[in-house]
């Protein structure tokens, strides 16, 4: 018997293997993680270049483009517009409120764009001018209704009964809305209607999947029929994108986009060869006995009862559909060497784990190409797993392998969410931040539905979130090797640096950690409602961070206080970085490019600044130069 667990001592993460008979097996845990297809290397999308209105159709004069915008989040419907480009700006009047339709009309699509609502206001993406989803100040709302931010809108029909005419609509799984006046992000992969030779319609519109500011929250919902307002009432195989322009003022930017046909990419005439022998490289697999042989449709690196250790070979045809830039995606534990064409496209010379992803680009004209893969397993038989990925021009992102060729298939973890119901609860984990494993997170729950994640081993705060709290899936399920607990919720991430800080110069750029020799971890008390006050000592100075969530305009209030026998000339906190930090009209921050507001309450009189350094701008405050006793309370809304 086997137990294989991970643990943290001081700072360093430590795997341990026990073995039956009472022996134990150190080495190093693996802080990466299995990235998400959508975070990967993919296939660029083509992007409409806001410079002039050359990507749309007639133009009406609500409808400008502009360098930059204010809008402030006090104020129903505020957006005021800045001179230049890059910025897609909607104020309508009642004399001016036209949509705005683009020139490419499109089928199958998948949509990215950067979207900003001002307080109050209401507007909709129409996929082919007739299937709208929703745009939304939904800022705080409880419990989303599909005319919310990311809802799919209703149908009409007089045909039917009176008090039935307005039928379907979907609601988003969870409110994932931003504050007004920040910017958001959303994702939109949507498949058209089809239709047979005679023009009948054989199967709906589908919106696949919609992403909102990083979370998944509408998968595969048909919608019958154009939605209310389309502009257009049939249906057809294609039509042009549209933006609502009747209704409030918006801004867009970033809009890109790719069209989709109904092909996809095959391995056809797949024959495999698999060889019983323990290789440390890829050999010439010419030179070798073969095992046994056969023909699949597919891909796997477990296709028959396999040996300790082993090798395949797999041979055929790839079928491209269209010509132009394929890009293949191997992820696998072991060796692989693929080549199309005789084109070497991977050929590794290291032991890959199932974490590990290598991709690469090729161009091929449609058609039929000579294919082959070769796979040596992983001398370790802890690893194991072969998936190849592809996507092509004008062909969407899909799998090569059988299911069964990967760890868990293609089922996802079932969720396991623990709820703050009636208390705070504080839970303990290692968690993802930007790419990085953090080992030392307590995440914080309350009744409010207002939560975050916090790096106790650097005083860093990590995620905010609404809503439930934690998915403990990857704790506890398959052994729970990963560690990682990560928020119900839609997260909001912020840089998770250290609050305090001893530099050389104002102007200096802030550390990404502190060693312990340097911050001292003092552990954490549990206040009056049941929160934790985190504690610290760095170069003498005691620092005590709580941190507390208000449901009403959502925010979360953090109190560092400081306390040093005398005053210091080099101590700083930080309090936020971004490419850019300015100061509105109401006297809130509005920190990095729009992304959140930082609202100040409590400063013991000391001056925020607004420091450019070489990798952007943070927002500090000197500290106990005067006097060694110092809280600073703010409000970060988002």
């Amino acid at each position: 018997m086997r137990q294989f667990f991970c643990k943290f001592f001081g700072n360093k993460v430590i795997a341990i293997l026990l073995i039956a008979g009472g022996g134990y097996l150190f080495t190093a845990c693996s802080t990466d993680q299995v990235e998400n297809a959508d975070e990967l290397e993919r296939l660029p999308l083509q992007e409409i270049t806001l410079d002039n209105f050359d990507a749309f159709k007639e133009i009406g004069e609500n409808w400008k483009i502009v360098g930059g915008l204010k809008s402030n989040p006090e104020i129903e419907g505020h957006l005021e517009l800045e001179d230049g480009t890059g910025i897609l700006a909607n104020n309508p009047s009642e004399e001016t409120n036209n949509h705005l339709f683009t020139e490419f009309e499109h089928g199958d699509l998948e949509l990215e764009l950067d979207f900003l609502m001002p307080k109050g206001s209401n507007s909709g993406v129409y996929l082919m001018g007739r299937y709208e989803m929703q745009l939304l100040d939904s800022w705080g709302v409880e419990d989303p209704e599909y005319s919310d931010l990311g809802g799919i809108y209703r149908q009409r029909d007089e045909s039917r009964p009176e008090g039935e005419k307005e039928y379907g609509g979907h609601p988003p799984a969870m409110n994932a809305a931003r504050a007004p006046g920040l910017w958001q992000h959303v994702r939109i992969l949507f498949k058209a209607p089809e239709f047979n030779e005679s023009g009948q319609k054989i199967s709906d519109a589908e919106f696949e999947e919609i992403w909102l500011n990083g979370t998944l929250i509408q998968e595969n919902v048909a919608v019958s029929g154009p939605t209310i307002k389309a502009a257009f009432e049939d249906e057809q195989p294609e039509g042009p994108l549209m933006i609502q322009g009747d209704h409030g003022p918006i801004a867009i930017r970033n809009i890109r986009y790719k069209k989709y046909d109904k092909n996809q990419i095959h391995l056809n005439d797949l024959s495999y060869e698999y060889y019983n022998d323990s290789l440390d490289q890829i050999p010439n697999f010419d030179t070798l006995e073969v095992a046994e042989s056969g023909t699949t449709d597919s891909l796997s690196g477990s296709i028959i009862n396999k040996n300790d250790r082993y090798a395949l070979r797999y041979r055929g045809t790839l079928e491209a559909s269209n010509s132009g830039t394929y890009l293949f995606r191997v992820q696998n534990a072991g060796m692989v060497r693929m080549l199309i064409d005789d084109k070497v496209i991977f050929d590794q010379d290291q032991f890959y784990r199932m974490h590990e992803i290598a991709s690469n680009t090729v161009e091929l004209e449609s058609g039929q190409h000579d294919f082959t893969l070769e796979y040596i397993d992983h001398h370790n038989n802890w690893y194991g797993g072969l998936g190849l990925f592809t996507e092509g021009p004008q062909l969407r992102y899909q799998k090569l392998h059988a299911s069964s060729s990967v760890p868990g298939g293609d089922r996802e973890l079932p969720d396991l969410i623990v709820e703050a119901e009636d208390r705070i609860k504080v839970l303990r984990s290692f968690a993802m931040h930007e790419g990085g494993k953090r080992t030392h997170v307590v995440n914080v729950g309350a009744p409010n539905k207002i939560n975050f994640s916090y790096d106790m081993g650097q005083a860093a705060l990590l995620h905010a979130w609404n809503g439930s709290f934690v998915n403990t899936n990857e704790m506890w399920i398959n052994r729970g090797e990963p560690q990682v607990a990560s928020p119900a919720g839609p997260a909001f991430s912020f840089d998770g640096k250290p609050v305090a800080a001893q530099l050389n110069s104002g102007t200096a750029v802030w550390p990404d950690s502190l060693s312990w020799d340097q911050l001292k971890v003092e552990g954490y008390t549990i206040a009056e409602d049941g929160s934790p006050v985190f504690k610290y000592n760095l170069a003498g100075v005691k620092i005590t961070d709580h941190l507390e969530g208000e449901a009403q305009n959502r925010r979360l209030i953090r109190t560092v206080d400081f306390e040093s026998e005398e005053s210091q000339n080099d101590f700083w906190m930080h309090l936020a970085s971004g490419e850019e930090i300015v100061q509105n009209d109401t006297g809130m921050y509005v920190v990095d490019d729009r992304t959140f507001y930082l609202d100040i309450i409590e400063t013991s009189g000391l001056e925020p600044q607004i420091v450019e350094t070489e990798e952007g701008y943070d927002l500090r405050i000197p500290l106990l130069n005067e006097s060694p006793t110092a809280t600073i309370e703010y409000a970060i809304i988002w």
